[in-house]
């Protein structure tokens, strides 16, 4: 079995901690032989490392978020019998036609509530709604105390058929880099000169899957997640073919 010191290498200090509660997950599930599930959505930087790790023949690791190309999700351990996942889907309408609420609006109130950040999914909006999923054990609390964002009356409810979710909606655009090293990205989706962008990875601006880049040369693959503070998120998508000059062409997702 994979060691807790194996584990903390891969891990900064600041995420060791998040990381080795899912290791006892992990540890329960093989030891007992039962299915666990995380009580937390997880970041990329996490959610991957498990599943890359940890996913075998003889044991199974799953992860899910509930919307296409979501970035934060529960893992499942050892979920065999395809049990459902302790996750409740929300549906926040606003009932204002005067006021327009964006994600920080919905994020902020539930936060405001006490509810902790990991205990909700990413957040997708369509119009005058808010899809947001949320554990399980928190979501009744939110459904009889949210009742206004701002200023702004809002509706909750339950959603139980997932076909009604809406898709995360991205821009999509096609960059070109030398090497598929984090200051090339960054330079492209930032437009900014290489000095500038190795400013903003040493500063700490730059997160690859939610995570500190360990190096301006830190080497990117596809459907990693990059979040350039001030600028947006994004995700890397396939390399498409090479320049006359050799360098490459990779698609790239923007959140908008």
């Amino acid at each position: 079995m994979i060691s807790r010191d194996y584990v903390i290498k891969a891990f900064s200090k600041d995420e060791s901690m998040e990381a080795l509660r899912v290791y006892d997950k992990f540890r329960l599930a093989s030891e007992k032989d039962i299915t666990v599930f995380t009580n937390s959505f997880l970041p990329p930087n996490i959610w991957k490392y498990y599943y890359g790790n940890f996913n075998s023949n003889t044991f199974k690791v799953e992860t899910n978020g509930f919307f296409q190309e979501c970035e934060r999700r529960v893992i499942a351990f050892n979920n065999l019998y395809e049990a459902e996942y302790p996750v409740v889907m929300l549906l926040i309408e606003s009932n204002s036609n005067f006021s327009e609420l964006n994600h920080r609006d919905y994020l902020g109130s539930i936060l405001s509530l006490g509810i902790e950040r990991e205990k909700i999914g990413d957040i997708v909006i369509d119009k005058n709604k808010a899809y947001v999923p949320v554990m399980d054990d928190i979501w009744t609390y939110i459904y009889n105390n949210l009742t206004t964002i701002g200023k702004t009356p809002v509706t909750v409810s339950v959603i139980k058929k997932y076909d009604d979710v809406p898709i995360v909606k991205f821009q999509e655009i096609v960059i070109i880099v030398s090497s598929l090293r984090i200051d090339n990205f960054i330079c492209k989706l930032a437009k900014i000169s290489r000095g500038k962008a190795i400013d903003l990875i040493e500063t700490g601006k730059v997160l690859v899957d939610y995570g500190k880049v360990k190096s301006k040369s830190q080497e990117i693959s596809k459907d990693t997640r990059i979040t350039i503070r001030g600028i947006g998120k994004f995700i890397v998508g396939d390399v498409i073919g090479e320049t006359k000059s050799e360098k490459q062409r990779v698609i790239i997702k923007k959140y908008t």
